[in-house]
């Protein structure tokens, strides 16, 4: 809102009055901040740019807390950092209104993880087999393992496997069975 629009809509009478001027300004002004300030809202709320308490408003609003229900493998705080715990977010929202279909989930984990790559198959047998290949930070690791991200049907049992170019040759990768319990099998060095 600018004020002087409204300035300019004072009477001839009045225009000339400096104190009237100055009190009407002065009034404007707080009016004017007001509106700037409100219409700042949902722009600081907006996922994109929402920190620390905006975001955990808005993961109350979606239902996902910031802090995680077990302990990360590297026994750091479950407590998600500002970027996985966005990424949470999107992907429950992404998972509120999934359409049940295999590119709709391509879509979404090419928006949360443009680094990695997803091929899932459906074996037709109420079990999917989701294979990623690229590198994901352990929290996002963690998040893709226990149910976080992908959308899968209920009922249907999702198996994880994670491939990774290796440096070395002496590791095995991680597969991950995802049902109403958690398999985690971690690879073992290779003598």
């Amino acid at each position: 809102m600018a004020i002087e629009s409204y300035l300019d809509l004072v009477t001839s009478q009045h225009r000339d009055k400096e104190k009237f001027i100055r009190w009407l300004s002065a009034v404007l002004e707080k009016a004017d901040d007001a509106e700037n300030v409100a219409s700042s809202i949902p722009n600081a709320f907006h996922i994109e740019n929402a920190v620390g308490a905006q975001l955990n408003i808005l993961g109350d609003l979606v239902g996902r807390s910031r802090y995680l229900p077990f302990q990360l493998a590297d026994g750091t705080s479950p407590i998600l950092d500002d970027h996985n715990y966005r990424v949470a977010l999107k992907a429950k929202i992404a998972q509120n209104q999934w359409d049940g279909t295999l590119p709709q989930i391509y879509e979404l984990w090419s928006d949360l993880f443009p680094e990695a790559r997803l091929r899932i198959k459906d074996n037709q047998d109420m079990t999917m087999k989701a294979t990623i290949r690229g590198e994901l930070g352990l929290q996002s690791i963690e998040l893709v393992t226990l149910g976080y991200i992908l959308p899968k049907p209920s009922g249907v049992q999702l198996n994880i496997a994670w491939e990774s170019e290796l440096d070395r040759v002496d590791s095995i990768g991680i597969s991950v069975t995802l049902r109403d319990t958690v398999v985690l099998a971690c690879g073992a060095p290779i003598d």
